[in-house]
């Protein structure tokens, strides 16, 4: 095969092929030479195989990027329908033009990882992803802050990662307090993601994903003659009629992360309005105006959603609310991961950087935390404790001299049936003495 047919374009230096992982094979172009030899494979499958291992040589990259810049040279004045509907969330005031510069970083490196090996990829190397620069003051307010303190799950951080960089919608469900929300916001952040957080609830509608015309005063020149009967401009309020964009819509046009949270309390019909953007199909909004009819997805647009049940209904009686949702929905998440309580070590880390606790007492509530886990799935009580429960534990221990007892009782025991609570006690007294 040519080194045209690999690269997708006329290539003419053989120097810096790549190794395809696959057959050990030097291309320009992992995903032309996967098309024409493995049908099998996809390029997304091979980044999964081998996170971290390049798609294009720099010969390819160098002309696909000559090739963008002279058909962006000829694109009309006026731009595309996308640059359209963002001229028209400037004018709204929902949105400005920007030029995002997409930046590499080492992912190690960008989450102070370290050296563990779980950081890097299967053949040990570094693996490099993308962070956003550059945003336009709107979606800089979305931009979460970065929490130094964070202790990260590294497998599943890195499955949201994926899901970021090969824009796959991802769910995660679990129970509550397991960090299914925050992991999401912090990938963002750090990578530089702007992120818009929408609860969902059975009182939802569509209108409060997607937008709904509205009534409000603004600033309208009008002309008005004076005593001598002259007109002169002048400004004055009225009230006009407008559409206002819903999260969804101003998430792809602007190119931020979409988190439909607590998904699984919306009513299916509601949920069935994401299906074609879980397909990465453009949004259509029958009521909008022309321009705002047809949205399409922002490149940078990313879709996620946290649940704490995986959509088939709650099989534990706590979470009263949650519904049965359409397993057609759900088919459409790219990623569907069930997230954990965390590794004793790593609860007690966040415990001691969250509160400042010491470490024999950090130990010592989460082994608390382990019992109680113990006793829900064994069935002996029907509450489970969260981490974020724990810290206010240790929080609260340490305001009360270091008595972790009564700290577990604010923060979570006294919410317990008498019998659970009872229960609960006994082991509390095991754990922390009398």
């Amino acid at each position: 095969m040519s080194q045209a047919d690999e690269a997708g374009v006329a290539v003419a230096a053989p120097d810096d092929k790549i190794l395809c992982h696959i057959d050990n094979v030097r291309v320009h172009s992992i995903q032309a030479h996967i098309k024409n030899n493995h049908k099998d494979w996809t390029v997304e499958k091979y980044q999964e195989k081998f996170p971290g291992e390049p798609l294009f040589s720099q010969t390819a990259l160098d002309i696909i990027a000559k090739k963008k810049a002279e058909k962006e040279a000829q694109t009309p004045a006026g731009g595309d329908a996308h640059s359209i509907q963002a001229n028209m969330l400037v004018e709204a005031g929902v949105g400005s033009p920007s030029k995002i510069v997409v930046k590499q970083a080492l992912f190690h490196e960008l989450f102070e990882l370290g050296t563990a090996p779980a950081a890097l990829s299967a053949k040990g190397q570094p693996i490099p992803i993308k962070i956003l620069e550059g945003h336009d003051p709107i979606s800089a307010d979305f931009l979460a802050d970065i929490d130094k303190s964070y202790v990260f799950n590294i497998d599943l951080l890195k499955k949201v990662i994926i899901g970021f960089e090969l824009n796959m919608p991802t769910y995660l469900w679990g129970f509550h307090g397991t960090g299914k929300t925050t992991i999401l916001q912090q990938a963002a952040a750090r990578t530089r993601r702007p992120f818009i957080r929408v609860q969902h609830t059975i009182n939802m509608q569509e209108s409060d994903v997607l937008g709904q015309w509205t009534v409000r005063s603004k600033p309208v020149e009008v002309e008005e003659l004076d005593g001598a009967g002259v007109k002169h401009k002048v400004m004055k309020q009225q009230s006009v009629t407008e559409f206002q964009l819903g999260p969804l819509p101003m998430a792809m046009i602007n190119g931020w992360v979409y988190c439909a949270d607590e998904y699984d309390f919306a009513m299916p019909s509601v949920t069935a309005v994401y299906q074609p953007v879980l397909e990465g199909q453009p949004l259509l909004i029958k009521d909008a105006p022309p321009h705002f009819r047809k949205i399409i997805p922002h490149p940078n647009f990313r879709f996620v959603a946290t649940g704490n049940t995986n959509g088939v209904g709650d099989e534990t009686g706590l979470y009263q609310g949650t519904l049965v949702q359409n397993a057609a929905n759900y088919s459409r998440f790219a990623i569907t991961e069930e997230v954990e309580y965390m590794d004793a070590k790593i609860e007690t880390a966040i415990l001691q950087s969250k509160t400042g606790i010491d470490s024999a007492s950090a130990n010592k509530i989460v082994k608390m935390a382990n019992e109680v886990r113990k006793l829900f799935r064994d069935g002996k009580i029907t509450m489970t404790v969260s981490p974020r429960e724990l810290i206010r534990c240790a929080s609260l221990g340490i305001a009360y001299g270091g008595n972790w007892t009564l700290g577990m009782e604010l923060a979570f025991a006294n919410r317990l049936s008498r019998v659970d609570k009872k229960v609960v006690q006994e082991y509390m007294q095991r754990v922390f003495g009398a």
